[in-house]
């Protein structure tokens, strides 16, 4: 039997996970609670922290960084993916404006069951930042993740010096 206990944070419509935590109630949400507040579990509880999408919208990201350290358990696995700063078309095109992302990505005016400018982005990370933010933690792995349905593009996307055609950077990290 395998006991081994998953958290995802800000799980959104994801079943992912024995735990299952967001803001708002989703038909997969099993706990509804304040990712900007302490979260409702004890120290060392568990063994994977699994949080996609989610750090930059969090307005208070040192906080929710320290209670994703204090809940795993020692050697426990992290997986967080965020949006990366260097992304080029966020500074080229208005489209791309990193909150108007949103009003693309959901033209109906709805993500997740929130009202559109409810689901904002506060904060955009390179490595650097991600590097100070989860210091604490033992190992640290980042990738780099490119997007784009026309291959072309995406090629070129992956081409550009310095990471400016990701779209996200992914961090692994081990408590």
């Amino acid at each position: 039997m395998n006991d081994k206990r998953i958290l995802n944070l800000g799980c959104g419509n994801t079943s992912y996970g024995t735990d299952r935590i967001d803001m708002y109630k989703t038909s997969t949400t099993t706990k509804v609670c304040n990712l900007e507040q302490r979260l409702p579990f004890d120290d060392n509880t568990f063994d994977e922290v699994y949080c996609r999408c989610v750090l930059e919208h969090i307005r208070n990201i040192g906080l929710l960084v320290d209670e994703m350290y204090r809940i795993m358990k020692p050697g426990a696995k992290l997986y967080m993916r965020t949006d990366y700063a260097g992304y080029l078309p966020l500074y080229i095109f208005s489209s791309h404006e990193h909150n108007k992302a949103l009003e693309v990505q959901y033209p109906e005016g709805k993500g997740y069951g929130h009202d559109l400018g409810e689901d904002a982005h506060y904060h955009l990370f390179v490595e650097s930042h991600l590097e100070r933010l989860f210091k604490k933690f033992s190992t640290r792995r980042y990738t780099y993740i490119y997007g784009g349905r026309n291959k072309i593009l995406s090629w070129l996307m992956k081409n550009l010096p310095k990471k400016l055609g990701a779209v996200h950077i992914e961090l692994d990290a081990i408590k």
